[in-house]
């Protein structure tokens, strides 16, 4: 009767406790602490035995806000809740894979959580390692953003409801469902209500990345008035190939994502509607690839990734054994899975290409060089997109596809 995760033990509930938090530099000084209240966190990954958890500032109390600068990189200091996250479905292999998906994005125009990975203690015992991160909510976008927080809507999964209200994006869906969107007058009424560009990048991490616990699950989507529908890259811990398949750089997560007819988990056919319907207008297909191909020969190169990889790999090596020791497992496992996603970072290029071919039908893809004598005076832009300042690049680019560059010059200098 006892089978993962353990549907119907009391870890299941939507229990809320008191807990007294307390967060440490790495040099051992107190950076805050205070009253809050805890909840058990995630899905899936309840049934492990070491838990996420959520941890809550709230007025009873005594706190509102935990106000302490605990994400460096952000440019603000008070987060209404934060989670401590065991890596969910990366737990005890890399611990860090979700971590690396979603920061490997910033930039990118994607709304993604901050992280910090820390060391947790609970009521004095060794619990191993935890990954902090930002909790996705309407304060998490109010800050990010600078919008007013009781006017977001925040959707996930087929329009549900987290915050607000989803009478819009249902219109929006039924507009979506009924109309021919290769016609450029219904695609603009979808333009005008969606972030075409957040959509694209959004959907080129997911397909490169090879997230398949996604688009059935772990979606979020939100707007607020008079603004556009933009996505929440969060919990990708499926990417890289899942756990009982890691490195699985050849499969086809672009065939994957316009899916009609996928099961009920990943890839039901509402999950994949909008990205698809608007496949089938050529200016939208056309920009897709081309930023898919942008991403390939920038963000993707296999030695930013792996240098990235290893980057947050080396920050939690000197914690590895004591981690995998309390929880009763083998350190090599975290080598092996991160040699795993350095593997696919190699190969993924190749594939996704192929894919981006034989999907759209496309000829073949050709190499684009920029050639510049003199840095100082310009640089080129690819696509809207790429700002090309090296003296020599080179990327892959789709026959067929109208691919924009335009040289911009320095101040003093004319083109």
């Amino acid at each position: 009767p006892y089978i993962l995760p353990f549907f119907g033990a009391n870890f299941w509930n939507d229990w809320e406790r008191d807990v007294h938090f307390s967060f440490y530099e790495p040099n051992g000084e107190l950076g805050v602490a205070l009253d809050a209240g805890v909840k058990i966190f995630g899905n899936w990954s309840r049934g492990n035995d070491q838990r996420s958890m959520s941890i809550f500032a709230r007025g009873r109390y005594g706190f509102s806000d935990i106000e302490y600068p605990i994400f460096p990189q952000l440019d603000y200091d008070k987060f209404e809740a934060i989670v401590l996250r065991s890596s969910g479905n990366d737990w005890m292999r890399t611990n860090i894979k979700d971590v690396i998906a979603t920061s490997l994005m910033d930039g990118s125009g994607i709304e993604t959580q901050a992280y910090r990975s820390s060391i947790v203690y609970l009521n004095g015992e060794y619990w191993g390692l935890y990954n902090i991160r930002e909790k996705v909510n309407e304060h998490f976008l109010d800050d990010k953003i600078n919008v007013t927080k009781n006017e977001i809507n925040i959707l996930e999964r087929n329009g549900e409801i987290v915050e607000g209200t989803n009478q819009t994006y249902n219109e929006l869906i039924e507009f979506v469902t009924n109309n021919s969107l290769a016609n450029s007058a219904n695609y603009d009424v979808v333009a005008d209500q969606v972030d075409i560009d957040n959509l694209i990048a959004y959907q080129v991490a997911q397909i490169y990345l090879d997230n398949t616990d996604w688009p059935g699950n772990n979606i979020k989507f939100w707007n607020y008035p008079n603004g556009k529908w933009r996505w929440v890259m969060y919990d990708t811990d499926f990417g890289f190939g899942p756990w009982w398949n890691p490195g699985n750089f050849w499969e086809d997560t672009l065939s994957f994502a316009l899916e009609p007819n996928g099961p009920d988990w990943p890839n039901p056919a509402w999950s994949t509607l909008l990205f698809r319907k608007l496949t089938t207008n050529i200016g939208f297909r056309n920009q897709f690839i081309n930023r898919y191909a942008d991403e390939i020969n920038t963000r993707f190169l296999a030695t930013n990734i792996k240098n990235h990889i290893d980057l947050l790999h080396n920050n939690i090596n000197s914690e590895i054994p004591y981690h995998y020791e309390r929880w009763d497992s083998d350190p090599n496992l975290a080598t092996y899975y991160r040699d795993a996603m350095k593997e696919f970072a190699d190969q993924r290029p190749f594939y996704a290409k192929e894919h981006i071919k034989a999907k759209f039908d496309l000829p073949d893809y050709h190499e684009l060089t920029i050639t510049n004598y003199d840095t100082n005076e310009g640089f080129v832009k690819v696509n809207n997109n790429l700002k090309i300042q090296e003296s020599s690049w080179e990327g892959d680019y789709f026959e067929t596809v109208p691919v924009q560059l335009k040289a911009i010059p320095e101040t003093g200098y004319e083109f």
